[in-house]
């Protein structure tokens, strides 16, 4: 999180990621971050236990969210993978 909104202050796309299980805690960094309104691109908890496919599968499902926040994206609100 400190990196990520680092580097949004500074003008500089970032990507941050975290589970769901993890939201909460992502909105409370970001708004003590002086960002509360960061988007963190959340992928379904938990991973440990995955495969590499899996892990593969859930990547997929949220790089397009990652493209669009390295290439001009919002930086407005936290957004579950679907």
């Amino acid at each position: 999180m400190h990196d990520g909104i680092f580097f949004e202050k500074a003008g500089i796309p970032a990507a941050v990621f975290a589970t769901t299980e993890f939201s909460n805690a992502a909105r409370a960094q970001a708004k003590a971050l002086g960002l509360p309104d960061f988007e963190v691109i959340l992928v379904e908890h938990p991973i440990q236990p995955l495969t590499a496919e899996e892990v593969h599968g859930r990547a997929d499902a949220v790089f397009a969210q990652l493209l669009t926040k390295l290439t001009g994206g919002s930086s407005l609100g936290l957004r579950a993978a679907g």
